[in-house]
Formats: structure tokens, C-alpha cells, sequence
């Protein structure tokens, strides 16, 4: 295993975080899958997570490494083990990922059925937001599978919040977040195959994430068994035929027919194109399933591998309202959720550090 060396920096930062204990807002940073790369967003973001008001539980997780991981698996497995232990006194408000890659499937059958619903009964009581997405979302799903609680499909430490410039978009929607402010967002995009008539609502439990890491677990305890939702997809650097691939191992596992619409988020294809046909795009993906299917499919939802995007609570309840059919786009309204307005010290909480 390689361990990054403590810089005069994070020395620093870790001197200032110490005073913070006991008087700020208790956060945990879970690192189940790739390492951090770049050190210096890292500092960034602790820096930033500190002077806003937040005690950072157990910032040293930043600088492990092994192999492509941030650190062995026995190690990422001891800081869900560590949060476990916890009592629910004990336990953060925040459980913030680090980065995303891929490492935390690996992680699953280490603790048993029991144990993660423990681990969710536990967050739960405490209402702890846990944020994250990309390769989190396999803990996401499987804490909603075993113990029914709902998480964050939001920000990371390291490439949001240590961002050289913070996208003011996506940090203030995870304020709000905090702040508890509901999530109401409006998309103007024409929508095509909403096919549940004018200004008509669905409303169910919203959940998914990345599409990678969910159709991977198709077939496992650690997929939800969600029937009349709202899924929520999204994925980085795929071609479309892979995607559909991956749509098409939801549509013959089952798990599409137990739902009420897709809800698809972006794709972040850059220049993948298909090697065969120009046309056969995410467009042509989308509307083959869709009559496939007859479900109901919302698209552009600003959510994915992009810089502005929104924090979403998977496991709440979610309502779509197409707006004249879906030809002027749709609304998209979750229920309440977690945020840290009871919390002891949230009034000194300076969000306005984030951004700086």
C-alpha cells in the first residue's frame, strides 16, 4: 500500500480541523472506490468544509492508496465497519464521498444483510445525509435494499468541492439541500415520449443512479426491489450500444416493468460516436426502449458527469409533471428530506466558504 505523505499544508488543515471537534457540524468522508489523484483539490476541499463549519471526522482517508484504490479493501471496508460502531449519537450529520472510479461493489459482501440494515436503521435515526454518486451508488443501493434509507445522489469532495472554481449551480443546490429546501426543478426540453397525457403527475419513489454500477447488480441483494418508482440513470464515457445493453438487462430482468418512468439524466458521450452508424445515437437508444417499453421517459435531467447538476434524494418520493404533454418539458418535485436545520452548531454554519 502507498500512503500520499502529509504536506506542510494538509498539516495545517488537519491543526485546524482538530479545534473544530466538538464545536462544528461532524462530517465523514467514505472513500470506497478510486484514490484521490489530485492532493491539492483534496486540501481545497477540506479547507473549504472547515471554514463553513464542519468538523471532518477522519480526513486522513484522502491520502491512501492502493493499486487504483483509495486504499485495500479492508480498509474502505473498516470505514463502513467504523460508522457501524458508531452510536447514533456518535454518528455524523454528513457521510460525503470522496471521489467515484470503481472499487465499491467490492465492498458489498462485507457486511452481512443484517449488518446493513443496521447500518441504515442506525443513519436513519440520526438523519445523516449520505451524498455522493458514480461508483457510490452501489452503497446507496445497497443501504436502500436492506434498510430502506434514502440517500443523496449529489456532490464529491474532491471534484465538486475542491474544484478550483465551485460550480455555483451544483453547490447551491447542495445547500439547499442542507438547508432542507425541497428540490423543484423545471426542464424546458421537448419531451417526446411522455405519453401520460397534458400536465399529467406520476408520482413514486424516485431511486437508481449510475447505470453501470445498478444494471451490474441486477440479479443480486443489493438491488432494490422497487415497484411503482421512478428511476433515475446516468453514466460517463459509454457508447450507446452499451448503454442500451445495460437498459436492455433492465428491460429482461424485470426491473423496468416494475416501474413507472425512467427518468435519464446525462450521458456525457464527448465525442463517442457508434463505429457503424451515425444515427444510432442516444436518441434512437431512448426511443427504442421507450417502445419497447411504453414507459414513460424523461430526458436531460440535470444530474450526471457534468459540472452543474442537482442533489437528489434517492428513496423519497418524486413527482414528474409534464408540461403540455411533455412538449414544453416537465417539473420534477421531491418530497422533504434530511437537512441539518436541528443540528447542533448548524447557525454557525457559513455556507458562502464553499464557493470561495
Amino acid at each position: 500500500m502507498q500512503n500520499m505523505d502529509f504536506t506542510p499544508d494538509f498539516q495545517r488543515i488537519l491543526a485546524q480541523n482538530a479545534k473544530r471537534r466538538g464545536q462544528a457540524v461532524p462530517l465523514y468522508l467514505l472513500a470506497p472506490s478510486g484514490f484521490s489523484m489530485e492532493a491539492q483539490r483534496n486540501e481545497c476541499a477540506l479547507a473549504r468544509l472547515i471554514d463553513a463549519g464542519f468538523y471532518v471526522i477522519n480526513p486522513q482517508v484522502v491520502m491512501r492508496r492502493y493499486q487504483r484504490f483509495a486504499g485495500r479493501d479492508d480498509e474502505r471496508l473498516a470505514d463502513l465497519r467504523a460508522l457501524l460502531a458508531m452510536t447514533v449519537a456518535e454518528l455524523p450529520k454528513i457521510v460525503l464521498s470522496v471521489r467515484g472510479g470503481y472499487g465499491a461493489m467490492r465492498l458489498l459482501d462485507g457486511l452481512t444483510a443484517d449488518e446493513w440494515r443496521a447500518l441504515a436503521t442506525k443513519l436513519a435515526a440520526r438523519g445523516t445525509l449520505v451524498v455522493g454518486f458514480s461508483d457510490l451508488t452501489a452503497i446507496e443501493l445497497a443501504l436502500l435494499a436492506h434498510g430502506g434509507l434514502p440517500t443523496v445522489a449529489g456532490v464529491m469532495l474532491s471534484g465538486d468541492i475542491g474544484a478550483p472554481v465551485p460550480n455555483a449551480f451544483t453547490m447551491q443546490h447542495f445547500v439547499d439541500l442542507c438547508q432542507g429546501v425541497p428540490l423543484d426543478v423545471r426542464i424546458d426540453t421537448p419531451q417526446p415520449h411522455v405519453v401520460h397525457g397534458a400536465n399529467t403527475a406520476i408520482t413514486g419513489t424516485l431511486w437508481g443512479g449510475n447505470l453501470t454500477v445498478l444494471s451490474a447488480l441486477v440479479g443480486t441483494p443489493y438491488l432494490p426491489q422497487i415497484d411503482g418508482g421512478i428511476l433515475l440513470l446516468e453514466d460517463v464515457g459509454e457508447q450507446p450500444y452499451r448503454l442500451e445493453r445495460m437498459l436492455q438487462t433492465l428491460r429482461l430482468s424485470g426491473v423496468l416493468a416494475r416501474q413507472q418512468a425512467l427518468l435519464l439524466g446525462q450521458f456525457s458521450m464527448g465525442k463517442l460516436t457508434d463505429a457503424y452508424a451515425q444515427d444510432y445515437d442516444l436518441a434512437a437508444v431512448v426511443a427504442y426502449l421507450h417502445a419497447q417499453t411504453g414507459l414513460p421517459i424523461y430526458t436531460d435531467f440535470p444530474f450526471g458527469h457534468v459540472p452543474s447538476r442537482v442533489s437528489v434524494p434517492l428513496g423519497v418520493t418524486l413527482t414528474l409533471t409534464a408540461v403540455q404533454g411533455g412538449a414544453a418539458g416537465y417539473r420534477a418535485q421531491c418530497a422533504p428530506y434530511f437537512g441539518l436545520q436541528d443540528e447542533a452548531f448548524a447557525e454557525r454554519l457559513d455556507f458562502a466558504r464553499l464557493f470561495d
